[in-house]
């Protein structure tokens, strides 16, 4: 629905009115069910917010990322297979790397100019996302789309899509490949494992501290309206 893609577009401050608004209309001319979709569509994290806007400010660079994660991913099924594709996902992984660190830098001017703060721990996520949303759907298109609400959750083969492989594989053994495979993937479930616990405690610090504004900026309306009428009586 082009009038919900809208909404991602939308200064972050104004999604939940515009949302509210749009669904009310919705379900005013008769579409109970859009309206209901339409309600359901959750407010975007700050970064979550911030990568839409790349894929609306970006779409270039953030057509380039997926194409990479695609190249990774076939890489990384070769290297499995015991195929030597070593340099392939390192060049892929390093390509990968130099376009996460330029939109995540964009990302960072993109939340300056809308008065938000870029700071370390947001720009961190925002660079967690992209990776994360590149490596497979929904993701994908969420992040094509622009319209991320959240983190994405990667699981499966997809977690170790970019996982880095030691120029020793070359000359190693087909059992210490599988032995080295294998301890790195015990490794990165247990760094995600770590984190995971990262990204939710400091979502719900983040979110509590967005929740907190938005109330004082309702409040501070309600206050000033208080006062007009005050004054007209």
């Amino acid at each position: 629905m082009e009038e919900a893609d809208r909404l991602f577009a939308l200064p972050l401050d104004e999604f939940t009115a515009a949302r509210n608004e749009l669904a009310r209309r919705l379900k005013k001319d008769g579409d109970a069910d859009a309206a209901e979709q339409v309600r359901a569509l959750a407010k975007p994290s700050v970064a979550a917010w911030a990568v839409n806007q790349l894929a609306r400010k970006e779409p270039e660079a953030v057509r380039s990322l997926l194409n990479l994660a695609s190249r990774l991913r076939n890489a990384q099924e070769r290297s499995l297979k015991g195929e030597r594709a070593a340099d392939e996902l390192r060049a892929a992984q390093a390509e990968e790397r130099d376009v996460i660190r330029t939109l995540t830098q964009r990302a960072g001017d993109i939340l300056r100019e809308a008065e938000r703060p870029a700071s370390g721990t947001t720009l961190e996520r925002v660079s967690s996302l992209l990776r994360a949303a590149a490596v497979a759907e929904p993701g994908r298109t969420s992040l094509r789309e622009g319209r991320l609400s959240g983190d994405v959750e990667v699981s499966g083969f997809d977690a170790f899509a970019g996982l880095e492989v030691s120029r020793a594989r070359r000359s190693a053994s087909a059992g210490d490949d599988l032995a080295e495979r294998r301890r790195q993937k015990r490794e990165a479930a247990q760094r995600r494992k770590t984190l995971e616990k990262q990204v939710r405690e400091l979502s719900a610090r983040a979110e509590a501290a967005e929740q907190q504004a938005e109330r004082r900026r309702e409040a501070d309306s309600a206050a000033a309206e208080l006062e007009s009428m005050d004054t007209a009586e």
